[in-house]
């Protein structure tokens, strides 16, 4: 009998070779998964989400998040799957995504940009006081729209259709109403939208007159003959009767500001004989009453003077004097009285009657008095004089001044005599000055919430340009980029 080999064969167990190859296998899956996550990833669209859904608002907002979930479903599925029809579809949801999203935080940060832009220039160029740019800007950045998701791309309803919310006006890079926050703009008025302009031009007529009647006569035969032959002026006889509030139209707030559209519909009613009727009468009216107290203020010898009557009866004018050295008299850091000078191209002093009293400055509450008006390099110049107080504080420099030679606010120039303005008009223009143009183009005061800052510890400029900031971060911007656009905030 044979001897059996003592050599022992051992047989694997199949649950342990069963364990080994569940291993391998979820190795590669978890590799493959890993793979397909790093090609979802390198699509920067979660990234560019989670950067800038924050800073998105209204429909902006709606679409990102649309395109958002498209594109995690789209993920999902690949890496299920990770066929190459799913990795297109989660491509396309991917370059769709980072279009919303940088597309509208773009936009929202240009309007941003425009809002703070307006702001910081007081909304002077624009069809709106304060208040209602501020709510239009809310409007539009918070405005919604209806955003739909269907068989895996974002549709948004544009118009009367829905389109690709990527193709849509909201997303298009051409300019339009839906994708830019834009501002009416106000219109530059002709030059007799104000009737005290045609009564500065016929002043010649009124002065010329040996009666109120004949004066009154000589000024209606230009205005007729005006009315016939200039066009412009028909327009701005029309506009003038549209926008004012004494038993005019009244169809602005602010009869100053104009937006383009809206002198479009003023312009519209010239199609309107009635109207166009009623505004020549009103107007007409307007200046022709304005005559009399004008003759008397001429005097019974003529002449050329536009003058008004003050006081005793005596005929006043301005004299214009070219050329001048304007003493200015300003405190220095140690309160001490500093003695300077300014040159004027042109200076007119003020009589008593014709000076504008009892100015109160934002600084101090102190009062002062303009005593001339001068022309520095084109633009219109207030002399300011302390009346009550020992001095004022300058709204253009900041300083401490008794005397100070600085530029015109539009409060300054509206609170001036009535005849302070009408003589001023006529002695500008006579100079070869363009007086509308000037008045126009005169400054605001701060206002009563901007003077306050004053006593907060920053300065009314700060102010403003903290608010724009705040407006720009409002549209998306980073602090950053509001400086690279506006600069630094200013010093104290």
């Amino acid at each position: 009998m044979s001897v059996l080999g003592t050599t022992v064969f051992k047989v694997p167990e199949l649950g342990e070779l069963g364990y080994k190859l569940d291993q391998a296998n979820e190795a590669k899956i978890k590799a493959a998964r890993e793979k397909l996550e790093k090609t979802v990833q390198a699509t920067g669209a979660e990234k560019a989400y989670a950067d800038n859904a924050m800073g998105l608002t209204g429909i902006y907002k709606q679409i990102a998040d649309a395109e958002y979930s498209n594109f995690r479903d789209a993920a999902i599925r690949f890496e299920e799957t990770g066929s190459s029809k799913d990795e297109q579809l989660m491509r396309q949801a991917a370059s769709e995504l980072n279009y919303a999203v940088t597309a509208g935080r773009a936009i929202l940060t240009s309007a941003g940009q425009e809002y703070a832009k307006n702001k910081a220039n007081g909304f002077k160029d624009v069809g709106l006081d304060p208040k209602q740019a501020s709510q239009s800007y809310s409007d539009w950045m918070n405005r919604t729209g209806v955003v739909v998701n269907k068989n895996g791309r974002t549709y948004v309803k544009d118009g009367d259709a829905f389109v690709p919310a990527v193709s849509s006006t909201y997303l298009q890079t051409s300019i339009n109403p839906n994708n830019s926050f834009i501002m009416p703009r106000v219109v530059t008025q002709g030059k007799f939208v104000n009737p005290q302009s045609f009564l500065v031009e016929s002043s010649g007529a009124i002065t010329a007159g040996s009666t109120v009647e004949k004066a009154q006569a000589g000024v209606n035969t230009l205005f007729e003959n005006k009315y016939e032959n200039d066009a412009s002026f028909r327009s701005d006889v029309l506009t003038a009767y549209a926008i004012s509030n004494n038993d005019g139209l009244g169809m602005v707030d602010d009869p100053n500001k104009i937006s383009a559209d809206k002198y479009e519909e003023i312009q519209a009613l010239g199609s309107d004989a009635e109207i166009v009727a009623k505004a020549k009468e009103w107007y007409q009216n307007t200046v022709l009453t304005s005559v009399p107290p004008l003759w008397k203020s001429s005097g019974s010898s003529g002449g050329l003077r536009f003058g008004v009557n003050i006081g005793g009866g005596t005929a006043k004018d301005i004299t214009y004097r070219e050329n001048i050295k304007v003493k200015v008299t300003e405190f220095d850091i140690n309160d001490e009285a500093k003695t300077g000078e300014v040159d004027a191209e042109g200076y007119m002093a003020l009589t008593p009657n014709l000076r504008g009293k009892g100015y109160a400055d934002a600084g101090s509450q102190n009062k002062y008095d303009i005593h001339a008006l001068a022309v520095v390099d084109g633009i219109l110049y207030a002399k300011k004089v302390v009346s009550e107080g020992a001095s004022f504080v300058s709204l253009d420099s900041g300083r401490k001044y008794t005397t100070a030679l600085e530029p015109l606010l539009i409060q300054e120039w509206d609170a001036l005599p009535a005849e302070t303005k009408t003589l001023t008009i006529t002695r500008l223009e006579q100079e070869g000055f363009n007086p509308n143009k000037m008045i126009s183009t005169l400054s605001d005061a701060l206002t009563d919430e901007e003077i306050d800052v004053s006593s907060q510890g920053y300065t009314a400029d700060q102010e403003l340009w903290d608010r724009g900031l705040e407006a720009a971060k409002m549209g998306g911007m980073t602090e950053n980029e509001y400086i690279e656009q506006v600069g630094e905030r200013p010093k104290a």
